[in-house]
């Protein structure tokens, strides 16, 4: 049986399961049998018993714990796994090989391996018209009392040089109330007021791109004067696309197109050229790398934290700060090693080298070796560590007493111990770590 990755070894971890949980079941009865109990439930031992069923308690509540971190890493590392099918390694997205040019947003939802090199050679723009500039800190001279028309709607600009104070207006105060008169219109113009070194001027742009989205200014500007000049004609975006050795060429009124992708849009940004592919969503594998390592350092933490406890513990310890990747390959992909053995991810830095070099990136990643696998077998090694190794440091003292045939029953009603006997063949009775979970489930 295979969940998304994760393998069982077939009926021998079923029988190996069973008779775990058979002789679990025994020993628990026998544990409550007060023939059983006489030998150490003198009134003297009272205190001794409910001492060791609290740090009995507690133990549970580690192990608990333990299975969780672990099982967290091991979900954390098996979404960036080449064999699950869908985990971040699998999510397709088209990229840019110059996003300066053109982006590409969307999720490819149908696959197309093809390869699309563009070719801009015009974007689309709307008309833009700038007024000459005057001091900003000046009284204005004249009132204003022009008309922006974009052949749809239109807007009258009145404006006085006088405040409702009595006050009097300077330029750069003519040409913000300019400026919020046509903005709070339904006219197809954005108005803008720019401010350099005391000079201001008002900015006119069309809100559309594309041939034919024309406005006029006309009527008494006063200190917008010169608003009525085009400075940028609108225009279409103009481009090639290449594929498969035929080359079509478009027109189009927006910069927003689609380009053989199905679900995925591209946007034009300047005149130039570029190479559309589809390839690992970088951003969806960030995401992944991110939650993989925020679970390594929570894992380590506990096992630090907790690393008294049992010699199984200072074990897994050990072998999670141990191999998990050569400094270069860690720095290729965002992750930096920190004194206290914790890792830290810059999502910035990766998705740099993932557009840089995407073909070493995946391997390091998802390859034979990457560090999903070396985290997933770190996980996987933990979850088969004999669980009687957990709490024999200093959580074993709750399951002793000070007599041989308190020692013994003590051995034969600690859980623990039980599943340590049955879980030493390692891959053979406790292999799939699922079957812990269901063992710790009976337990707790």
């Amino acid at each position: 049986m295979a969940i998304n990755g994760i393998s069982s070894y077939g009926l021998n971890s079923l029988y190996g399961y069973q008779s775990s949980i058979n002789s679990l079941r025994l020993t628990q009865a026998l544990s409550n049998n007060p023939k059983l109990n006489q030998s150490y439930s003198s009134s003297a031992s009272t205190s001794a018993f409910t001492s060791r069923k609290a740090a009995m308690k507690q133990d549970v509540s580690f192990v608990k714990d333990y299975s969780s971190k672990m099982s967290d890493l091991m979900n954390a590392a098996n979404e960036l796994r080449s064999s699950n099918k869908n985990g971040a390694m699998s999510d397709l997205a088209i990229t840019s090989s110059n996003s300066d040019v053109a982006t590409a947003s969307g999720k490819l939802l149908v696959k197309n391996d093809k390869e699309y090199k563009l070719d801009v050679t015009q974007i689309a723009q709307a008309q833009m018209n700038v007024s000459e500039g005057v001091k900003a800190a000046d009284y204005a001279k004249s009132a204003m009392n022009f008309t922006v028309d974009d052949g749809k709607n239109s807007v009258n600009v009145q404006v006085g040089t006088t405040k409702a104070n009595g006050g009097s207006r300077t330029n750069v105060q003519m040409l913000k109330e300019a400026a919020d008169q046509i903005n709070k219109s339904k006219v197809g113009v954005k108005a803008t007021v720019v401010e350099k070194d005391g000079v201001a001027s008002l900015q006119l742009e069309g809100k559309e791109t594309g041939k034919g989205k024309d406005f006029e200014v006309s009527g008494e500007l006063g200190a917008a004067k010169g608003a009525e000049n085009v400075k940028t004609e609108a225009a279409n975006a103009k481009y090639s696309v290449t594929a498969d050795g035929r080359t079509t060429e478009y027109e189009t009124e927006t910069n927003k197109v689609s380009i053989g992708y199905y679900g995925v849009s591209v946007e034009l940004k300047k005149a130039g050229e570029a190479t559309l592919k589809a390839g690992v969503d970088s951003g969806s594998v960030a995401s992944a790398l991110g939650d993989l390592v925020d679970a390594y350092n929570s894992s380590l933490k506990f096992l630090n934290d907790n690393y008294d406890r049992g010699s199984g513990v200072g074990r897994q310890l050990r072998n999670m700060i141990s191999g998990i990747g050569s400094e270069q390959s860690l720095k290729q992909l965002g992750i930096t090693v920190n004194k206290d053995a914790t890792l830290s991810f810059s999502k910035s830095a990766f998705e740099k080298n993932m557009q840089k070099n995407p073909s070493l990136s995946k391997e390091l990643i998802s390859g034979m070796g990457g560090i999903a696998d070396r985290m997933f077998n770190k996980a996987s090694s933990a979850m088969n560590v004999s669980s009687s190794s957990l709490v024999n440091g200093s959580g074993s003292s709750s399951f002793s007493g000070s007599s041989t045939g308190s020692s013994s029953m003590s051995q034969a009603t600690n859980p623990y111990s039980v599943m340590g006997m049955f879980s030493k063949g390692g891959a053979y009775n406790m292999s799939n770590y699922y079957a812990v979970g269901m063992m710790m489930n009976y337990l707790i």
